[in-house]
């Protein structure tokens, strides 16, 4: 599963942490102002412990690797691949993702630990990667330099899908290759129901923690609303996603300004993500206050920041929104 880097003319920005960074910044915090999002071996280190005491054959080497692979991909160092050019699917959102499973996954244990619906330490480890890898489709293969990762936006989870299953099945994990799939559970345009068809009661659970953590580790982010703003508007530009056409053939402007989109930012979760999560996913986001002891911290920052949100539509005002979040990816060496 590990690759030698390669040689790459890209750095990560001034003052990013690699693996080997002790530094810690609360504005980099997650959630819980614990955990430095933006140093992968931080992270690494947070899922590591957990699942370490969480399960006793726990292999730790594989959720490393996985990080390491995962930050040469970002900075392409990894064979194939171009550096992410995505600054709102950047290296922190998938490790932010990969966070919130691990602690959905340990919640469903200290639940069912000891009986028959319990994951063990191999599909929680599998959850792990799954999760930290299913953006990757967003990377650029070295064939795709003329374009935009953002670009790819229609295909991504089929992409991280494709790439995962090459992935697993290099490695410890090659017998569950197949369950790739789960990555879908990130796509609004895939039916959990169709997912989850003909899998095993820990496998339906494992693919709606997955696709629950993908919107929650967003939402609650410190700076999700800033990095809707400035990143995922122009994501959206540079896929065409900002716009649609209509079955006359005229084009419909879904987003005109980054305020736009902002202002849509609440439908879209009161009319998509709230079902997603609750209905489809059976509210498996209570395994978080599971984890932490019946604390929530991710519902309370979602909450805080719908609420900064909709109280800055009603007053048709966004000039609180003045800080500027980092990305965590490459950029070009001067």
């Amino acid at each position: 599963m590990r690759n030698n880097a390669l040689d790459s003319p890209f750095q990560p920005h001034s003052g990013i942490s690699q693996l080997n960074s002790t530094l810690f910044d609360i504005n980099q915090s997650d959630v819980t102002g614990t955990v430095n999002m933006a140093s992968p071996g931080a992270v690494a280190d947070a899922i590591c412990t957990v699942l370490a005491r969480r399960y006793t054959d726990f292999d730790e080497v594989i959720v490393r690797d996985g990080f390491i692979d995962l930050e040469d991909i970002f900075w392409g160092r990894y064979p194939g691949f171009l550096p992410c050019d995505t600054p709102y699917h950047d290296l922190r959102h998938s490790m932010s993702t990969a966070l919130a499973m691990m602690r959905m996954v340990d919640g469903y244990e200290a639940v069912h630990g000891g009986d028959g619906p319990a994951l063990g330490a191999e599909l929680a480890t599998l959850g792990v990667l799954l999760a930290l890898f299913h953006d990757v489709g967003f990377i650029r293969r070295l064939s795709e330099a003329g374009i935009n990762g953002a670009c790819l936006i229609r295909e991504h989870e089929q992409r991280s899908v494709d790439f995962m299953r090459g992935y697993l099945a290099e490695g410890p994990l090659a017998r569950f290759a197949a369950l790739a799939e789960l990555i879908h559970t990130t796509n609004f345009a895939k039916c959990a129901c169709e997912i989850f068809e003909g899998l095993t009661l820990q496998l339906v659970e494992l693919g709606k923690m997955l696709g629950t953590s993908d919107l929650i580790s967003q939402i609650s982010g410190r700076y999700y609303l800033e990095r809707c703003r400035l990143f995922l508007f122009q994501e959206f530009v540079d896929a065409g996603a900002d716009r649609m056409v209509s079955p006359a053939g005229e084009t419909v402007i879904l987003y005109a300004t980054p305020e736009d989109l902002l202002r849509k930012t609440p439908g879209f979760y009161d009319h998509l993500v709230k079902p997603r999560i609750e209905g489809e996913f059976s509210h498996a986001y209570r395994y978080i206050a599971d984890h932490f002891g019946g604390d929530d911290p991710y519902a309370r920052a979602m909450q805080r920041n719908l609420d900064f949100l909709r109280d800055m539509i009603k007053r048709n005002d966004f000039s609180a929104l003045h800080r500027n979040p980092m990305p965590l990816m490459p950029l070009p060496a001067e």
